[in-house]
């Protein structure tokens, strides 16, 4: 698969040796959901020493901070973090970090536009063949964070997420829109998975078993 990949901004703050990532963490920037988020993580002008990976703006543009994927890596993740064995600072050597930029009082119609998911998810599908990673690999801030103090990429419509990720191979996950009184225990039983499983699938975080009106979940990929 052909991406534009734009490499307009490098990240001030990485560390360098060789690395072989072993997923992909998903974050949303909580900032202005403009070019300057871009910016802002190439160069913080506050004194702090974030960077990442790629970040991917609301018009579908796919920026990359990293220029060495393989032999750099960013300060995404990094405190109070669990993934896969790792732990804290060195989850930023075994993932690579996507910010999906988004506003910090969530006030941008549409939440994420249709371009930024399918770039987002596009990018997902170019990484995980480069380090041959699965989607099972892919997660997301909340969902390594230990101490509770994230929940990014918040409202990410991780169904079209998964349909343009799988879109390549040919596979489509099986989705439900949640009506009133649908519990995960009643899905998960319905559908022939586990509450686990779903939450898995959804990026949710594993201390909350809460669902909402009219949110869409996969329940199957």
């Amino acid at each position: 698969m052909a991406i534009n990949i734009k490499r307009d901004y490098t990240a001030k703050h990485m560390s360098n040796g060789a690395r072989t990532p072993v997923g992909i963490v998903l974050h949303d920037t909580a900032g202005s959901g403009t070019i300057n988020d871009v910016k802002y993580l190439a160069n913080p002008g506050d004194g702090r020493q974030v960077s990442v990976d790629f970040v991917v703006t609301r018009d579908g543009g796919i920026y990359q901070l990293n220029p060495d994927l393989k032999n750099h890596w960013t300060y995404h993740a990094g405190r109070a973090t669990k993934f896969k064995g790792f732990t804290n600072g060195s989850v930023n050597k075994a993932t690579v970090g996507i910010e999906i930029s988004q506003k910090a009082n969530l006030s941008l119609k549409p939440l994420y536009p249709g371009a930024q998911v399918q770039a987002v998810a596009e990018l997902c599908a170019y990484l995980c063949k480069m380090f041959n990673l699965k989607k099972e690999d892919i997660t997301t801030h909340a969902n390594i964070i230990t101490d509770g103090s994230r929940s990014d990429p918040r409202q990410f419509p991780f169904a079209d997420f998964y349909n343009l990720f799988n879109a390549a191979g040919g596979q489509k996950p099986t989705t439900y829109t949640v009506v009133a009184g649908d519990t995960l225990y009643a899905l998960a039983k319905k559908y022939g998975t586990t509450i686990e499983e779903i939450k898995k699938l959804n990026m949710m975080n594993t201390a909350s078993n809460a669902i909402t009106v009219g949110q869409k979940l996969v329940v199957k990929a």
